[in-house]
């Protein structure tokens, strides 16, 4: 490690013919190149099937990868390689498979939560609710007790409840009776772990 980290700061910048010093730039070579440009056709399939953050995200990969490679090409150099001249194809095929892959995959589900309707989300977490607790039957001011951000109220709730019964988590229980009625919904007695 020593050895690694003293050939990397004894790199020397570059020294203009006018005598200044500036940083020393490593180019993509043809092959990498090419590389490059296959990986943007990729980023851009993959953005025809992201929206939002993702979708965002994705459009920086090819940028990333870039400078993943260099990361990789100097630690190659570091420990005992040539003289840093370039970054080749098989730098840049390592550091697209890594953000392409396994970075890009890490993205999709911290984005992925984000990127979800809000009403899905809240039925998502009304569903933890029902799993967690066991429950049989639950109503909207069940939800609105808990003071859940985003389930306040009723028209918040409402769309949240719609996603759990098409997906057929509950049932709208009929009520009868003086005053306004609360909404009711009987729990799936099929799902796992419901009391």
């Amino acid at each position: 490690m020593q050895t690694a980290l003293e050939r990397l700061r004894a790199l020397e910048p570059c020294t203009e013919e006018d005598g200044q010093q500036r940083p020393f730039f490593l180019h993509l070579n043809d092959p990498a190149q090419d590389a490059l440009q296959a990986f943007r056709k990729q980023c851009r399939e993959w953005e025809g099937d992201a929206s939002g953050l993702m979708k965002s995200h994705i459009g920086k990969l090819p940028g990333m990868a870039v400078r993943v490679a260099t990361v990789l090409a100097l630690l190659d150099y570091a420990s005992g390689g040539d003289a840093v001249s370039g970054i080749d194809a098989a730098h840049l095929g390592r550091a697209c498979h890594y953000v392409g892959e396994h970075m890009r995959n890490h993205a999709q589900r911290a984005y992925g939560v984000a990127s979800m309707p809000p009403e899905v989300r809240a039925a998502s977490r009304i569903g933890e609710i029902i799993k967690a607790e066991g429950l049989r039957q639950i109503s909207t001011r069940d939800i609105q007790r808990r003071d859940l951000v985003g389930m306040q109220s009723a028209k918040e709730i409402g769309p949240a409840f719609a996603v759990l019964q098409d997906a057929g988590w509950i049932a709208p229980i009929q009520q009868s009776g003086p005053g306004r009625p609360s909404k009711s919904y009987a729990v799936n007695p099929h799902l796992e772990g419901s009391k």
